[in-house]
């Protein structure tokens, strides 16, 4: 027996499109294809798509840190500055000061009083609460009741006071604490000022005055107008 091999031809069947020889990777949109010219303008291309940087607008930086800053109040001014540039008494001032109470507690209505002068010295220290300025103020001044009805009696002395002020341009409002002859009590003064100089000046006032335990008595209050003279040193 004679075998005979005879060859087999295989031919593919699939047939390639006379038109794409070679193989192409279109990209669509802007004609270019993957073997596009390396030197063409994308510079161009950019400001014909985004306009040019010069019509971008610049978005400033935002500093986070300080954005989260609360803001701090602006410092209220106090006394003008003294005479006594160099002087350890420099924002001190002193006063001389006239008062006369024009309304008392029930217990006070039938005491005469008179008119009372102190001494008012502002110490050259301060402190902040916030951004206000407290000042502190020592006084000296005299006080006078008088009973004639239904018993005779004085209620009459010095009172030494230690005070904490706050003091604008035109106003200051004060707290105070000391002593009424013997006896303890408390004040709240609130004044308006203006100045006949830049280192004088004058204050008119009302103060209340709480007094504790007063003999006879017992606790009372009255309230006062006050004018004060002042020289800053």
């Amino acid at each position: 027996m004679v075998l005979s091999v005879a060859p087999i031809t295989a031919q593919d069947g699939t047939g390639q499109n006379e038109d794409t020889d070679t193989d192409t990777l279109t990209v669509f949109g802007d004609g270019l294809n993957g073997s596009s010219d390396a030197d063409y303008d994308y510079d161009a291309l950019v400001k014909e798509l985004y306009g040019s940087e010069e019509k971008v607008a610049v978005v400033p930086e935002v500093d986070v840190e300080e954005a989260g800053k609360a803001k701090k109040r602006a410092q209220v001014k106090g006394p003008a500055q003294g005479m006594f540039k160099n002087s350890r008494l420099n924002g001190s001032y002193l006063s001389l000061n006239m008062a006369s109470p024009y309304s008392v507690s029930g217990q006070l209505e039938s005491w005469y009083s008179y008119i009372d002068a102190g001494v008012a010295v502002k110490l050259p220290y301060e402190i902040y609460v916030e951004s206000i300025p407290l000042y502190f103020l020592f006084e000296v001044s005299t006080f006078s009741f008088e009973n004639t009805y239904p018993q005779g009696g004085t209620f009459a002395g010095m009172s030494y006071i230690l005070q904490a002020s706050a003091i604008g341009d035109q106003s200051n409002v004060a707290l105070g604490f000391g002593f009424w002859d013997s006896e303890i009590g408390s004040m709240l003064e609130l004044g308006y000022r203006f100045r006949p100089t830049k280192n004088t000046f004058l204050r008119v006032g009302t103060r209340g005055v709480l007094i504790t335990d007063i003999e006879l008595i017992g606790s009372a209050w009255w309230a006062e107008l006050r004018l004060s003279m002042g020289f800053e040193l």
